[in-house]
């Protein structure tokens, strides 16, 4: 399935958030097939071990193209030795947002990194950018690449983060 996808990362400060476990939360396992410098991020992905991905996007910073594949159990564990050390493994909790009525936010909390974050994703640029930071927001990670979750797997896989 191709789409825009049109989202927003911030870093956030986990002493303010809620208590999470009240939250639907997704086991998320990722691996990226290309290289970092690469435009184009190819990843492998699994939701829970239950639901698999191959997806491709391109470009960087809040709209990007993305096309994802559904892709089955041994499609996955065949492709995902190949990403070697460059993986992300993290837990998503959906949390809907205190100040932007109907908004789900998805927070991410990694496995190697001490820091959590938070996206949110929506149908247009108008709704993306109009969404209120909640208190437990600290820095926006849009346009920082260095936050990307290739970035992350990439720095995971060579200790340099």
């Amino acid at each position: 399935m191709y789409k825009k996808e049109i989202e927003r990362k911030f870093l956030v400060d986990k002493s303010k958030l809620p208590d999470l476990s009240q939250f639907k939360c997704i086991d998320v396992k990722q691996g990226y097939l290309s290289q970092l410098r690469d435009s184009l991020s190819v990843r492998v992905r699994s939701f829970d071990d239950k639901k698999f991905f191959l997806e491709m996007k391109d470009g960087s910073g809040m709209i990007r193209n993305e096309l994802t594949l559904y892709i089955t159990k041994e499609e996955f564990d065949s492709l995902f030795p190949s990403c070697g050390d460059r993986i992300i493994i993290k837990k998503r909790y959906e949390i809907p947002s205190e100040k932007n009525d109907g908004k789900i936010l998805e927070v991410d909390v990694y496995r190697d990194f001490e820091f959590i974050t938070c996206e949110y994703e929506g149908d247009t640029e108008e709704d993306v950018e109009s969404l209120i930071w909640e208190d437990w927001f600290t820095e926006e990670l849009t346009n920082k690449p260095n936050y990307s979750n290739k970035s992350l797997a990439y720095f995971r896989a060579n200790q340099s983060f």
